[in-house]
């Protein structure tokens, strides 16, 4: 790809016009191009990737947000990759989620046997969770989705499951997932979660991992971070793009898309694949068919997710290892990980990269949720991290995810089509299970999908 000013653009250059060039749609740039497609892609920003971007800050390279991608060895994401990248980006995984309370550590169990040496609680509550456990292993997603309505801390006290630090687990490990806390979240999509799984699997194979757990773990770390990762697709990508060029509109004519609008500038063309947050959309959509608007309207409500990081550039290495650590309790959920110890490339040498990282709370200052990351458990648990700091940088951002809540679950969500002929939306908003990246990928492939099958080109 290339940049191109806006007045240089020439319509009939283009099979497909993409507006935004976040995961969505610059995934669905790639799948586009793999097809034989030229594409165009606007961008509000000063830079391609939305969120999904990294940049410098004193020698040490950051991510836009807190990057810790789930499935990069199987699932939608890395099938997308493998598919449309040769080679495919590299990964390093991490050794799984540690969940400090108070002054414990252990991991979220996968077999009976783990479970019964859980750390974290008494035998009464590594009892309850014997049997909350044995009984979300054990779901058929189908029986899943008879939940997507209710949330799942109900779900859980409906069982009887109750013991508060399991709770606070159960917490930390969905709220980056769903972007809510267990009390918002959808019980359907929390129950995915911790299943790990997209697809039905036999009840046998079920119980098989309930006693012997689980190899398929594989979150990991991009290798050059998000920064290396949008390059990697961005110079596969046949096609343009524009930077600083917000869409105004997208207009409908006679039930087909026929023009987008940036910069004061109208495009002509019939085919727009949109990566616009649906919550913005019923502004963007001109059209005088009812059933246009009504459908943008109802799709608006689709609830996004902020979240907050604080990279730390320490002059030592304090970590040092592989491990994620999650620190649950006190409140609030952090997510501290160490990422120099993925990729040292993002450090100067000799010296340690951490990213402490929540969803933003609303009603609280940018500095009291500084100073709530840096508090509430970390100097007891890392006391020389704060003694060593010699960069620190703070993100608020969108997350990567829209609040995956009741009546707002994957299964609610209305994507690729839209009722105007020609105009496809993407994103995590729009359609596609799983988290984040996963969403983004599924969706994709949607509106790749979508429009092989409507036969336009």
């Amino acid at each position: 790809m290339k940049e191109i000013s806006i007045d240089r653009v020439e319509p009939s250059d283009y099979d497909v016009i993409v507006a935004g060039s976040g995961a969505g749609g610059l995934l669905s740039a790639l799948g586009l191009s793999a097809e034989g497609r030229r594409v165009l892609i606007l961008e509000k920003e000063n830079h391609l990737g939305g969120v999904w971007y990294g940049y410098h800050v004193n020698g040490y390279r950051v991510d836009h947000g807190l990057h810790v991608i789930t499935r990069v060895k199987r699932g939608a994401f890395a099938r997308y990759l493998t598919k449309y990248l040769n080679p495919p980006p590299r990964f390093v995984l991490h050794e799984g989620w540690y969940f400090q309370v108070y002054d414990k550590v252990g991991t979220i169990p996968s077999s009976i046997g783990q479970t019964l040496r859980w750390p974290l609680t008494g035998m009464r509550g590594r009892l309850a969770l014997v049997k909350i456990g044995a009984k979300i292993k054990t779901m058929r997603l189908d029986e899943m989705r008879k939940h997507k309505d209710e949330s799942f801390l109900e779900f859980m006290k409906s069982r009887g499951a109750t013991n508060q630090v399991m709770l606070d687990v159960m917490q930390s490990a969905i709220y980056m997932a769903a972007g809510v806390p267990i009390n918002e979240a959808s019980a359907y999509e929390a129950l995915r979660t911790l299943r790990d799984t997209d697809k039905e699997t036999t009840r046998l194979a079920s119980l098989r991992k309930l006693l012997f757990g689980s190899e398929e773990y594989d979150e990991g770390v991009a290798v050059g971070g998000m920064e290396s990762l949008v390059q990697r697709i961005t110079e596969t990508i046949n096609g343009d793009y524009v930077l600083n060029a917000p869409v105004e509109s997208i207009v409908e004519s006679e039930g087909q898309v026929s023009t987008i609008a940036a910069l004061d500038t109208e495009i002509p063309h019939p085919r727009v694949v949109s990566n616009i947050p649906l919550s913005v959309m019923p502004r963007i959509v001109d059209s005088e068919q009812a059933g246009v608007n009504q459908f943008f309207e109802k799709w608006s409500h689709m609830r996004p997710t902020r979240g907050i990081t604080l990279w730390l550039g320490l002059d030592k290495v304090v970590i040092g290892d592989l491990k994620s650590r999650v620190i649950v309790c006190p409140r609030p959920n952090r997510w501290l990980v160490s990422l120099s110890s993925f990729d040292p490339s993002c450090a100067p040498e000799g010296k340690e990269l951490v990213a402490i990282a929540m969803m933003f709370i609303e009603g609280k200052t940018v500095d009291e949720q500084v100073q709530m990351m840096k508090g509430n458990g970390l100097t007891e648990s890392y006391p020389d991290i704060l003694n060593h700091i010699e960069m620190e940088h703070v993100q608020v951002s969108y997350a990567t995810r829209a609040a995956l809540i009741p009546g707002q679950t994957a299964l609610d969500r209305p994507g690729p089509r839209t009722p105007v002929k020609g105009l496809y939306i993407v994103g995590t908003d729009t359609a596609g299970e799983g988290v984040g990246l996963q969403q983004a990928a599924n969706s994709a492939d949607g509106v790749i999908a979508a429009i092989k099958a409507d036969a336009q080109f």
